[in-house]
């Protein structure tokens, strides 16, 4: 074996949505008295498979966003984005920690882009959802199953 054959290697073979959904309950209405700053309630989720391919799992970040003011819903904006990833010469124990890190924050950039376009597309400023530490969401969930 030579030494190029063991280094590890993480490759984004495809990204792509697997569901958007974008709603507008109250427009137009909604849309002639906007506020300034909405409430926003964001969750995010990570769901990953391991493919029938050796070495190939797919990491999806599901990410729903609700703006309201009061009691009117402004919109809910609702993503799954996902890529698949061919990883090489990640040993076992790494390899949870490769999956639920660094392959979500290689996808997450594009998948704010399209939260935040979409948003805008419906009428509203874009939603530029703040960078996430997939790290600290890691260690916080092994933290808890721990417990």
């Amino acid at each position: 074996m030579t030494e190029n054959q063991a280094m590890p290697h993480i490759a984004i073979n495809a990204q792509y949505i697997k569901d958007l959904s974008f709603e507008n309950p109250a427009a137009p209405g909604s849309l002639a008295r906007v506020p300034r700053n909405p409430n926003i309630d964001l969750s995010l989720d990570l769901h990953i498979t391991r493919l029938p391919e050796d070495n190939f799992f797919e990491v999806e970040l599901s990410i729903e966003a609700k703006a309201h003011n009061d009691d009117h819903t402004l919109f809910i904006v609702d993503l799954k984005y996902a890529g698949v990833f061919n990883i090489i010469n990640i040993s076992d124990e790494q390899l949870q920690a490769v999956l639920a890190i660094h392959c979500p924050a290689m996808i997450f950039p594009f998948a704010r882009k399209i939260v935040a376009d979409v948003t805008q597309d419906g009428g509203f400023q874009p939603l530029m959802i703040d960078p996430i530490d997939f790290g600290a969401l890691y260690h916080k969930k092994l933290s808890e199953t721990e417990n």
